[in-house]
This record gives structure tokens, sequence and C-alpha cells, in this order.
């Protein structure tokens, strides 16, 4: 059950990743790299809750259940959008990493807080 919960939530993952990327690539020559990623990560984050809630932990498209799950899907998300900018930083300032492989590898780590976190936090009872 988990490893399918994990392959769809790939899928809706890599979709928020080309969302967060895109918007973070097209941002970044008018912010700093730091709030264009945030900026990114925020809007994917919008995407992935609806899409997640629905279609990886098969919720209902109830306002309630959605109100409830929210909050705490935003403070993982929070969570993991600190753990993004101080990867980010690491990478990028500490490691001298050019920005798209730093982001990458970001994504990545990020990824296995945010399910992780929303299966065992949010929705463990789906």
């Amino acid at each position: 059950m988990v490893i399918k919960k994990f392959k769809a939530y790939l899928i809706v993952g890599g979709a928020s990743f080309l969302i967060d990327f895109a918007i973070t690539l097209l941002l970044v020559p008018y912010l700093h790299y730091l709030w264009a990623n945030t900026l990114g990560f925020l809007i994917a984050n919008a995407f992935n809750f609806l899409a997640g809630h629905r279609y990886v932990f098969k919720r209902p498209w109830q306002l309630a259940d959605m109100a409830r799950a929210y909050p705490a899907v935003l403070s993982v998300s929070v969570i993991g959008l600190i753990l993004s900018n101080v990867l980010m930083y690491v990478f990028i300032e500490q490691m001298a990493m050019d920005l798209i492989p730093a982001k990458i590898v970001t994504t990545v780590l990020v990824l296995i807080w945010n399910f992780s976190a929303r299966l065992r936090f949010v929705y463990k009872s789906s």
C-alpha cells in the first residue's frame, strides 16, 4: 500500500517539481535564488496539496476534509521549504554547486521528507 502511494506521489511530485523548477528558473534573473526558490516551492506546493489529497491519499474533495488536512500539510511543507532553502544555500554557497544540480538534489531530498511526513502525520488513516 505504501509503495503504491509512493508511486502516485512520485507522479504528483514530478509534476510539482516541473512547476517548482520552471518558476524558480523563470524568477532567478529577477530575484535572489532563495526568493525564487521560495516562490517556486510555494506555488508547486499548492498544486501538490490538491493533487496529492485526491489522487495519492484518496481523500474526497470535501471542503471540511481539505480544511482539516491543509494546515497539517502546510506545516510539513514549511519544514520542507526550510530544508529546501538550507540545502540550496549549502549546495550553492558552500559546495559551489550550480543552480540546476543543486535544485535537483534538493528536490529529491525534500520529496522524501514531504512524503514521509504526510504519510505519517497527515494521512495516517488513508
